[in-house]
């Protein structure tokens, strides 16, 4: 009766260990992903503020695919050739550079309020992804250390070395 009594015991602790690997792996799955949704909107919002002509395009990239596409984003993101802005007065394309249109010679203000705003809710959403994604990241260690805790030391105890 001892030795029945104590294996069902030892089954549902198992059971029960399981299961808390479980949930582990779902929340810190979840991370992940709200860490890549956040990283792919902050993309997006910075490339709308730095008149990029497909936001929507970077932010999937980055928000699907992950790192790679963010990196190849960095390093595209500041060509000066399609940072031109439109005069207020006359419309003319005008070089970020400039502080007067070359047209009118009218004079230029940047960024615009908007273009402000939407660079600070990038960098928003860039600083709570970061965490998020560190967070993910500590919660995979913890959750590698559990596993091998759990599930590998029973195993080497029972090999008497």
């Amino acid at each position: 009766m001892g030795i029945i009594g104590s294996s069902y015991v030892a089954e549902a602790a198992a059971i029960n260990a399981l299961m808390g690997f479980i949930v582990v792996i779902i929340l810190v799955s979840l991370l992940g992903i709200a860490a890549q949704v956040l990283l792919g909107l902050a993309t997006y919002n910075d490339a709308k503020a730095r008149g990029n002509s497909d936001p929507a395009m970077w932010g999937l990239l980055v928000g699907i695919l992950g790192w790679i596409p963010g990196i190849v984003y960095l390093c595209v993101r500041n060509k000066p050739l399609e940072r031109i802005y439109a005069c207020y007065s006359c419309g003319w394309g005008n070089p970020l550079s400039a502080r007067q249109c070359r047209r009118c010679g009218a004079g230029l203000y940047y960024p615009t309020e908007e273009t402000a705003r939407l660079q600070k809710k990038a960098k928003a959403f860039l600083i709570i992804g970061l965490v998020l994604w560190g967070l993910a990241a500590i919660g995979e260690i913890f959750m590698i250390a559990h596993m091998i805790q759990t599930v590998m030391a029973p195993i080497l105890e029972g090999l008497h070395w």
